[in-house]
């Protein structure tokens, strides 16, 4: 069991930490940011007059326009 946690490590540092230092901008989206750019909020729920775009941060917020 020790020798596949060992491979599945070294698979990681092998394949996962260059494509990040390679690719910085994927990944790192601050979606609540993108949210309150688009004058956007960030609720549990959605009022009626107003539509679910995307989700913030978690999956149990949502990012909600006015329409």
């Amino acid at each position: 069991m020790k020798i596949h946690l060992f491979f599945f490590i070294l698979l990681f540092w092998v394949t996962i930490l260059p494509a990040r230092k390679k690719y910085p901008q994927y990944g790192s989206l601050d979606l609540r940011r993108e949210c309150r750019k688009g004058n956007g909020r960030c609720k549990l729920e959605c009022q009626e007059n107003e539509i679910r775009i995307a989700y913030c941060m978690r999956p149990a917020t949502h990012c909600c326009l006015q329409k």
